[in-house]
């Protein structure tokens, strides 16, 4: 089979666990899988498609500058349009960015576990990845720790913030170290806030103006589009995002998607409201794990709506014991450093919230 041998060796050879709730076809109670926002989509998205107020998707898509003009409108000129690259949410800029900088013989530096699509992707392209591993049970991302691991090798080191598994969030102060360390050294510093929009607007890596600063976003967890599938990613260096757009997908983000998230940046009410509601949905999920002996909850910020959970006290599949009660989850598996003991758990929906709860205890009756 010629297509065969001629294809890339990563992507014949490396195996990656996918997602493990996206082939469950056991019956779902509270689903606490995908990170999407837990309130679901705004309303007036509901009433934007009933309004039939969307463009005709006869056509290909226009510019994108519209979108690009009125992100940089909503964080008051903190990057300018020309600084930023759209496409298909932040998995479809990380492809990209494989794409344009993960060439055989370039590195990559992250962490273990994260967000497993950005490195399987580095990969695919045929950069090496290598990694801090995080110490359980706590999993403290110590941005220090990382700048420590840096050889001065990496074309880029990726860090997803909020953090994906357990939703902390590295203090900015630190993230501006480790952008000048990565200036220095000539890497790139991928900062994936797909989670971004759960943080004060002031707390984002947005506000770093730093060359080596890559950001990317997404339309999909604060602003409830994961439908869309649209996002952004704000990059500084200029010939950096020459590279980047020449790898880019055309027309990567739809009429439709475009229209819509456009709409969504004038409505920063539903992006506070989520964070609120988030917070107090989190508080109680909080209070019903660490009330369960044998479960701890590593380090996570209270506005974020996803943690890490993991079982402390002997062999246990996590996942299939919550999984048994109809709660879904993403399975530890899924993710570099963990194992069946873990999970990572979205906050339920507000009305699932009593469920969540009655289903958990449960779980965990002797």
């Amino acid at each position: 089979m010629k297509w065969k041998e001629k294809m890339p060796a990563p992507v014949r050879d490396k195996t990656f666990a996918e997602y493990g709730s996206s082939r469950e076809e056991r019956p779902v109670l509270v689903d606490c899988a995908l990170g999407t926002n837990p309130l679901g989509s705004p309303p007036w998205a509901k009433e934007y498609i009933k309004l039939g107020s969307l463009p005709d998707p006869g056509g290909y898509p226009g510019d994108d500058l519209p979108l690009r003009k009125a992100l940089s409108d909503s964080w008051n000129g903190a990057f300018f349009p020309d600084e930023i690259v759209t496409g298909t949410g932040s998995i479809g800029l990380i492809i990209s960015l494989a794409g344009a900088f993960c060439a055989p013989g370039a590195t990559v530096l992250g962490i273990a576990p994260q967000f497993p699509d950005g490195p399987m992707h580095f990969q695919f392209a045929g950069a090496s990845y290598r990694y801090l591993p995080l110490t359980p049970p706590e999993f403290d991302l110590d941005i220090s720790r990382l700048l420590g691991e840096m050889t001065g090798d990496e074309s880029l080191v990726y860090v997803d913030r909020p953090h994906n598994p357990t939703g902390q969030v590295p203090p900015l102060a630190e993230m501006a170290l480790l952008a000048e360390e990565c200036q220095k050294g000539g890497s790139l510093l991928v900062i994936d806030e797909a989670y971004g929009d759960f943080l004060p607007p002031g707390e984002s890596a947005l506000n770093l103006a730093s060359p080596s600063v890559v950001v990317l976003r997404s339309f999909s967890k604060g602003r409830g589009l994961a439908g869309l599938r649209a996002g952004y990613c704000v990059i500084r260096d200029e010939e950096a995002r020459k590279y980047l757009r020449k790898v880019a997908p055309p027309f990567s983000v739809g009429s439709l998607a475009m229209e819509m998230a456009r709409a969504s940046l004038l409505d920063a009410d539903y992006v506070a409201r989520s964070r609120e509601i988030v917070r107090e949905v989190k508080a109680r999920v909080l209070q019903v794990l660490e009330r369960t002996g044998g479960i701890t909850v590593a380090e996570t910020d209270p506005e974020v709506p996803i943690l890490l959970a993991t079982w402390v006290e002997g062999p246990l599949d996590l996942y299939e014991a919550l999984m048994e009660q109809g709660i879904r989850t993403e399975p530890g598996t899924c993710f570099s450093g963990l194992g069946p003991e873990s999970v990572r758990l979205r906050v339920p929906a507000p009305g699932e919230l009593e469920t969540f709860e009655r289903l958990w205890k449960r779980a965990f009756e002797e």
